[in-house]
């Protein structure tokens, strides 16, 4: 039987601040049978000379050497284009991990590939979110920003659906090899767009619903931690410049998809902040229950 291979992918620009707390986490977990792949997207701090000083010390750890991708997304992209491996983690240069986050999510990705053989698979996990110190503001990323991995069943109703975090999943070769690589410059990031491939392949997106790493919040992230309370008209008209933006990009991207109107889309939109008020209502009723 052919021993799985397991790759961490590692963007790495201008880290040094956090990248040893974050390498020195990889390698602390409790399965050590992967490679840690890292291509630098032209740091001019210290961060080489970090890469370099881990590779010299580890076998497992495997620099990849070409130009500048220009942005996270990209770097992370012309990482799985070039790594080949049964499955891939993401890992961002600032976070931290804890040490059962391979093993968990591994095996919940055994478990989904046994009962859907041969599918594209994505297997995320929630997070503590953090300061910059590492104290945590919040025990989990999804009860913050609001949303619900759960609910990313299908293509048609999962593009209206917030998606899932880069650094939290795991995706299996299938889910790569599905990926439509002549449609990522259309990619508003790298997790949104697979996320998306998974699912109108006919693809299982698979939640762990615990905390199983530490997202920095800090203020030079790429993306950082969205507070659903921040979710507010008055927040929308404060920001509407980016909004507008942000939701123009999302369109473009899934009308490269193949998606359809913007009218399915507003349409699915409005069943998913249906579905958030009726779990929110859900939980709370059982709160008060257990009182």
């Amino acid at each position: 039987m052919k021993e799985e291979t397991i790759a961490i992918l590692l963007a790495t620009y201008n880290g040094e601040r956090y990248l040893r707390e974050q390498i020195d986490s990889l390698y602390a977990q409790t399965r050590k049978d992967w490679t840690l792949y890292v291509h630098d997207d032209g740091s001019t701090d210290g961060t080489r000379s970090i890469l370099e000083e881990y590779a010299r010390e580890k076998d497992n750890f495997v620099i990849l050497d070409y130009p500048s991708q220009k942005g996270a997304s990209n770097n992370f992209f012309s990482l799985l284009r070039r790594v080949d491996a049964d499955y891939y983690f993401f890992a961002d240069q600032d976070d931290r991990w804890m040490p059962c986050k391979i093993e968990k999510t591994m095996d919940r990705m055994r478990q989904v590939e046994a009962a859907r053989a041969g599918v594209p698979v994505l297997v995320c996990c929630d997070a503590c979110v953090t300061d910059e110190s590492l104290q945590v503001t919040s025990p989990s990323l999804w009860q913050q920003a609001g949303t619900h991995p759960e609910f990313l069943t299908t293509f048609d109703e999962s593009a209206a659906t917030p998606f899932v975090t880069g650094c939290t999943m795991v995706v299996n070769q299938e889910a790569k090899r599905r990926l439509l690589w002549d449609k990522i410059a259309y990619a508003t990031m790298h997790d949104a767009f697979i996320t998306l491939c998974v699912l109108k392949s006919g693809g299982v997106v698979s939640p762990v619903f615990e905390s199983l790493m530490y997202y920095r919040q800090h203020g030079d992230n790429t993306l950082g931690a969205f507070s659903a309370r921040e979710d507010r008209w008055m927040y929308k008209l404060r920001h509407i410049q980016t909004v507008l933006q942000t939701d123009i990009a999302l369109l473009r991207m899934l009308r490269a998809l193949g998606y359809g109107s913007i009218f399915k889309f507003l349409k699915y939109k409005r069943i998913y902040k249906q579905r958030v008020r009726n779990a929110s209502l859900h939980a709370n009723k059982l709160t008060k229950d257990d009182k």
